[in-house]
């Protein structure tokens, strides 16, 4: 059995008080019609950040400025997948977005509203383990 590993990014990405989330196309790989933190996997070659621009970019039509990482995470997709990834704090440069196919919805949203959104629960999880205060930085 071949066994597969990517390592994949993640933006918290904050444009005047706000963070970005992004609703799944029945287009995209994975779990559909949950809303998420843009980004996706690393390209052979591609560090974590050019790896990030690119997919925002592709995504959401925006650019951001990476401020620093926030976590790591992993998780099994059945028995034979491995994502391994990074989250990271960006600060976007617009709130204009223009979604790529594998979205089909955004949100500008506050910590406070989250649960207005149907999520991965790990995806959820990883949200409340990040320590809020620290992100004003």
């Amino acid at each position: 059995m071949d066994r597969l590993f990517f390592v994949a990014v993640k933006a918290l990405l904050f444009f005047d008080g706000k963070f970005l989330l992004v609703k799944r196309s029945g287009n995209a790989r994975g779990e559909h019609s949950y809303w998420e933190f843009p980004g996706g996997r690393l390209e052979f070659g591609e560090t974590p950040e050019e790896a990030l621009a690119r997919e925002l970019k592709e995504e959401t039509g925006l650019t951001a400025k990476i401020i620093r990482p926030l976590q790591t995470w992993s998780f099994f997709r059945g028995d034979d997948t491995q994502i391994v990834g990074i989250t990271f704090l960006c600060k976007a440069d617009s709130d204009t977005v223009q979604l790529s196919s594998e979205h089909d919805a955004f949100s500008w949203t506050t910590f406070d509203e989250l649960d207005q959104y149907r999520m991965v629960p790990s995806v959820l999880d990883d949200i409340n383990k990040l320590d809020l205060a620290s992100l004003s930085d």
